[in-house]
């Protein structure tokens, strides 16, 4: 499903506290709204609605503040007038989508929320465990979700990721939404490997992987030295091969004999009487064995302006 929903999401350790692990914060993070509010059964004080998430579905979260109210005074605090964060149920799920210590790859982790535009002591309100309408604020706890249990002091600070602020988040049941991070090459953790083989049509007369390069060719190109150094480089060749130009007209223009190890050969923009060749579309026949290959070459050559005639 479509939402407008707006993000924001930083790195808790711009606070002071939280993972610092590059493999850990470049993780991708997905939410799944697998729970829905108890719309049938709103606790309501002193004239304030509020609904809870249900039961069935969604998962638990820490609340550990609020902007506008005081936090004793929030429905389901378990020790009205006091302050300590506590454990509510919130509609969504938070998983870990890249764990590799995890066996299929993915673990549900833990979250903390504060509370930032709802009141709990004002009639008239109506407000819900995780705030659909306005702003809410979470950290990611990259812990395994510890469900009705886990203590907060000194067991969440230093698993904190990243920090998001929530605007008008109004769900579907069975939304998702996944938060891609960048992945940066580490210095002295991430590894690289690769390994070559030897191409096949070094001992055949496959010429089916014969191409031209530049193509078309507009003046000169990058692996050129110097002016006077023009050329196009044919590549995937066989060992041995013979390399016919000819004009669109049909006027034999050049010959190139390969006969060694390499899979490129080059022509240098001359004719066969070692004069540079005029701007058009050459044809050229590659040829080796019994197998042939047919290509269309576009050149245009540099403007050359004679100083004397």
């Amino acid at each position: 499903a479509q939402h407008g929903w707006a993000l924001t999401a930083r790195a808790v350790d711009t606070w002071g506290s939280g993972i610092t692990s590059t493999d850990i914060l470049q993780r991708d993070i997905e939410i799944r709204f697998t729970g829905e509010y108890d719309y049938d059964n709103p606790i309501i004080t002193n004239d304030v609605v509020y609904y809870k998430a249900l039961e069935t579905g969604g998962s638990m979260a820490w609340i550990d503040g609020a902007r506008l109210d005081d936090f004793g005074n929030h429905p389901e605090n378990p020790n009205p007038g006091e302050s300590a964060p506590f454990r509510i149920r919130i509609p969504f799920e938070v998983w870990d989508m890249e764990c590799a210590e995890c066996a299929d790859g993915t673990q549900q982790i833990d979250i903390t929320i504060y509370d930032r535009a709802q009141s709990y002591s004002t009639p008239g309100d109506t407000i819900y465990a995780f705030n659909p309408y306005n702003r809410m604020y979470t950290h990611f706890i990259h812990q395994p979700h510890a469900g009705d249990a886990g203590l907060y002091d000194g067991g969440v600070d230093q698993h904190l990721t990243w920090n998001v602020v929530w605007w008008d988040t109004q769900f579907n049941q069975g939304d998702k939404l996944t938060f891609n991070y960048a992945n940066p090459l580490q210095t002295g953790v991430d590894v690289f490997s690769f390994s070559t083989q030897e191409m096949s049509t070094v001992s055949s007369n496959d010429v089916s992987g014969v191409s031209v390069y530049p193509n078309p060719y507009y003046g000169f190109h990058e692996l050129e030295t110097s002016r006077k150094d023009k050329y196009v480089s044919f590549n995937h060749l066989p060992q041995q091969a013979t390399i016919d130009i000819y004009t669109m007209g049909g006027t034999y223009v050049r010959q190139i004999e390969k006969d060694d190890i390499s899979q490129f050969a080059r022509w240098d923009l001359e004719n066969q009487y070692g004069y540079p060749v005029a701007s058009g579309l050459y044809i050229v026949r590659v040829t080796s064995g019994g197998e042939e290959k047919i290509l269309k070459l576009a050149l245009v050559q540099e403007t050359q302006v004679l100083k004397y005639y």
